[in-house]
């Protein structure tokens, strides 16, 4: 996978005690020079090599209208359809998800919120992929086939999601950049529980895959011919989104429409924002029936 460019917070604060004034005082240093310290920052950080990467970001809508104890067992149910979502990544993604060892590599790139999270990946295809099999996850679970006695005591999930590409980098342990801050924003402006996009995200599609409509006829085959996939060998193993062979699959990923909503103002940074409803048909389990799932709406109405 693509690395991140990492930073030490011990190694930024000595640089920035040895470059500038430490010590209390009772002038005033407004007129201080601060070139030399600037010219070192941008040195050491050089935001050129920060990582462009895609975030998925998931929340469990109305979270704290549950009660109490549907509230504290919700980041419980929260983890364990996570952990099997990653499970089957890995087992039926194996081609996109072969730089990942186990579910541990999702959970040291996963941003946990409590009610949702945001996990960081490399692509919009790697994102969707995973988004799919949660989606499959929680319509087992709403419909009493997955932990059905976990389902009549906390009640259905309604979950909405967000996607978005742009630029992150690490502090310490920790993730930041605006791939992250502007995931948030579009998170918490939709009350209609979609699937948003950022326009970085539908350029990236656009540019890759000629639109992200292509997405229900993407294959391997396709996906190898692209730079982002450069480094990525023929795996043994299942693969039941993005199909193992030439040509289309309409047994996969059955629709996907895209809808450009608008603009939207949070904190001042604007943001364009697009509607993405996608339904795939799978199973899980014995899979002795195909069961079709979609992942966002086709409700147009603009965001608050």
């Amino acid at each position: 996978m693509k690395k991140f460019k990492n930073y030490g917070i011990e190694e930024l604060t000595k640089l920035i005690a040895e470059q500038d004034i430490n010590d209390f005082s009772k002038f005033c240093h407004e007129d201080v020079d601060e070139s030399d310290l600037l010219k070192k920052l941008i040195e050491e950080i050089d935001t050129d090599r920060f990582a462009e990467k895609t975030v998925l970001g998931i929340d469990i809508y109305h979270y704290s209208q549950y009660k109490p104890l549907e509230q504290s067992l919700i980041p419980v149910l929260f983890k364990l359809i996570y952990n099997k979502s990653c499970e089957l990544c890995l087992a039926n993604s194996s081609y996109i998800f072969q730089h990942y060892k186990s579910t541990e590599t999702f959970n040291k790139l996963f941003i946990n919120s409590g009610d949702g999270g945001f996990q960081i990946f490399d692509t919009p295809i790697h994102a969707t992929a995973f988004v799919i099999n949660f989606q499959m996850i929680v319509r087992y679970y709403n419909s009493f086939r997955f932990f059905p006695k976990l389902r009549k005591i906390v009640g259905p999930l309604s979950l909405r999601y967000a996607m978005t590409h742009d630029k992150i980098y690490k502090l310490d342990k920790n993730y930041f950049g605006p791939a992250i801050i502007n995931n948030a924003r579009v998170l918490i402006k939709d009350s209609l529980n979609r699937f948003l996009l950022d326009e970085n995200t539908h350029r990236w599609f656009l540019y890759q895959i000629n639109g992200i409509e292509n997405l229900q006829y993407v294959s391997i085959s396709q996906l190898q011919e692209l730079a982002t996939f450069a480094d990525y060998k023929r795996v043994d193993g299942d693969n039941h989104i993005y199909v193992d062979s030439k040509g289309f699959d309409f047994e996969k990923m059955i629709s996907c429409d895209i809808q450009k909503i608008g603009d939207i103002m949070a904190k001042k940074t604007n943001l364009t924002i697009y509607n993405l409803h996608l339904q795939y048909k799978g199973f899980l389990g014995d899979g002795k029936y195909k069961t079709v799932i979609s992942v966002g709406n086709l409700n147009t109405t603009g965001i608050n």
